[in-house]
């Protein structure tokens, strides 16, 4: 890995701590703080989705050194899982937040307020998990 590739990859790593501490903030937010004041639920909704796609920048970077490549992202999970990077539980979380992405982008009515709070109060956790599983890589 050239410092360049090393530097912007610890650039997407910092990032995504600092959006996972920025989500932990958010998560005084009630269901009703969501549903009655829609900039909450941006911000929330932005928060994951920014959170979501670090992952998936950072999974890249991984699946590159290795010289692997995936075409869309809903192929990422399965080529971290190949390359024993992550376990099958972790892929199916990561299958999970990429679907949470699509409908937050493509603002598909399926997404609501009640579930955009479930996600903030329980799943936000998945960020800092693969935090360490990239760090226990020691990519070098």
């Amino acid at each position: 890995m050239t410092k360049i590739v090393k530097r912007q990859l610890q650039e997407k790593k910092d990032n995504l701590l600092k959006i996972y501490q920025g989500l932990k903030k958010l998560q005084r937010f009630t269901l009703k703080n969501l549903k009655e004041n829609i900039e909450n639920t941006w911000a929330v909704t932005f928060g994951i989705v920014a959170a979501i796609e670090a992952v998936l920048d950072i999974a890249q970077y991984i699946l590159a050194e290795k010289g692997v490549k995936s075409e869309s992202y809903g192929q990422i999970p399965t080529r971290l899982l190949e390359n024993k990077i992550i376990n099958q539980k972790f892929k199916d979380e990561l299958q999970k937040m990429i679907g949470f992405r699509n409908r937050a982008i493509h603002n598909y009515p399926s997404l609501d307020e009640t579930q955009l709070h479930e996600i903030l109060q329980k799943d936000i956790e998945g960020f800092k998990k693969f935090l360490k599983i990239v760090e226990k890589l020691n990519l070098k």
